[in-house]
């Protein structure tokens, strides 16, 4: 990746070299401002909690006398310059490193050579590729991984006695409830889920795992961890599948209405919501340290 990364980070500077934007001080000013704004302030601070960086970027511009697309772009650049793998906050694998070599290629081409009115929208794909840059993600095979997470407390009260005590024992394995890792989508990295991509996930996670002793588990929140989406869409039977092998622990977490994301992509699954066959329910699994460690080394032996 050394020589890649050289590459990029040259052009990304020569970029921003001939900006005529960055030719004051105030430009830059506010450009280095703003990428303050891309790192985490406190500890566990998840990567989309960035407010006072997307309320900025709707706002200098008008200040800069130039477009939101044209500064987003430049904070880009400057983060893309400024990356490196020896100061993300965990020791990460061969694999890990493999996978940043995917992502920073496809940031630099998204943003490094679009038109104005091509580059993307500062939402959370924008805010994954930050996050990305500056080691509040990882990028691990199907998945982007938040290496330092907390597993909500608030599962203890979501849905009767049962869930609250296997949360407890859940949190008694893991030893605490926080640092996990916690896995996110990033639609800009993958196009769709697959069976022979989560498992090269999990498998990655695990490596991350034993090369971390501080992480305590994994853990994930999503409608597709609900244990009944196997039988609306078998297809995507294989996720619930591989973490029963984990001996992963699922909690409920709250019923999502007509503007889920589990409809996005599916119409059958829309139409069994509108017939009143589907509820989509969002669900939190976690799979404590040495459940996923055992899994792992059941893999390569």
């Amino acid at each position: 990746m050394t020589d890649t990364l050289a590459n990029i980070q040259q052009t990304a500077l020569q970029q921003l070299q001939l900006s005529p934007l960055l030719q004051n001080n105030e430009s830059n000013e506010v450009l280095q401002h703003l990428q303050q704004q891309c790192y985490s302030i406190r500890a566990y601070q998840a990567y989309n909690q960035r407010p006072d960086l997307l309320t900025e970027l709707n706002n200098l511009p008008a200040q800069l006398g130039c477009s939101k697309a044209q500064l987003a772009r430049l904070l880009i650049l400057k983060l893309l310059t400024e990356f490196s793998l020896q100061q993300l906050p965990v020791a990460i694998t061969n694999d890990i490193s493999k996978n940043y070599q995917r992502s920073i290629q496809r940031i630099f081409q998204l943003w490094a050579h679009r038109s104005e009115t091509q580059l993307p929208a500062t939402d959370d794909r924008f805010l994954k590729d930050i996050g990305l840059l500056t080691g509040a993600l990882l990028p691990c095979a199907e998945r982007v991984v938040e290496p330092f997470s907390a597993i909500q407390r608030s599962l203890l009260y979501t849905h009767g006695i049962t869930q609250a005590v296997g949360f407890v024992r859940a949190l008694i394995a893991a030893r605490g409830n926080k640092p996990v890792c916690r896995l996110h989508i990033h639609l800009s990295e993958i196009s769709q889920l697959t069976a022979s991509g989560w498992r090269l996930t999990c498998q990655q996670l695990g490596e991350l795992l034993l090369l971390n002793p501080q992480l305590k588990g994994v853990v994930g929140a999503c409608w597709f961890y609900d244990p009944a989406i196997a039988t609306v869409s078998p297809k995507l039977a294989f996720i619930s599948e591989l973490l029963n092998e984990m001996q992963a622990s699922w909690f409920y977490s709250h019923a999502e209405g007509e503007k889920s994301g589990a409809f996005s992509r599916s119409e059958s699954r829309k139409q069994a919501y509108e017939a009143g066959q589907y509820q989509p329910k969002n669900y939190v699994i976690f799979i404590p340290r040495k459940r996923l460690l055992a899994w792992h080394k059941r893999q390569t032996t």
